[in-house]
């Protein structure tokens, strides 16, 4: 089974990029079980704590599970931020070396949008092309 680990990070960020990723993986999970398989994916939120997060004071993001509880994962997704970058960069630091961590035990890393800062800030991205989105493209 392979292990997804889907970021929520502290500060703004796109709901839907939580949210979309954990549905896709989970839907395909329920497909398998309906022709009687065996589910592919272990879904989980990860934070660096377990405390909720709450965007847009409106909606709350409980995680699964912490950073410093998963040792092994097979793919880390980094939702889009939002919110000036410098400070959302520095808000979710702490993530950077378990992310690189996990890349180099064998995880694929893969950021959604403007997830992309948080990625590059690891310096995985390092000598590698990457796309954002255009309206950050200048900044990035």
């Amino acid at each position: 089974m392979k292990h997804i680990s889907i970021l929520v990070p502290r500060g703004a960020v796109a709901l839907s990029c939580i949210e979309g990723p954990f549905i896709l993986f989970n839907k395909a999970n329920e497909f398998l079980s309906g022709l009687g398989k065996q589910p592919l994916f272990k879904v989980e939120l990860v934070g660096l704590t377990n405390d909720q997060q709450v965007y847009d004071r409106l909606f709350t993001v409980s995680p699964d599970t912490s950073i410093d509880k998963v040792s092994r994962t097979d793919l880390v997704i980094i939702p889009a931020v939002n919110g000036e970058m410098k400070k959302v960069i520095e808000t979710n630091k702490e993530f950077f070396p378990w992310i690189t961590k996990q890349y180099n035990n064998g995880a694929e890393v893969a950021s959604l949008c403007v997830g992309s800062f948080l990625l590059a800030s690891t310096g995985l991205l390092n000598g590698k092309k990457c796309s954002t989105h255009w309206a950050a493209a200048n900044e990035f």
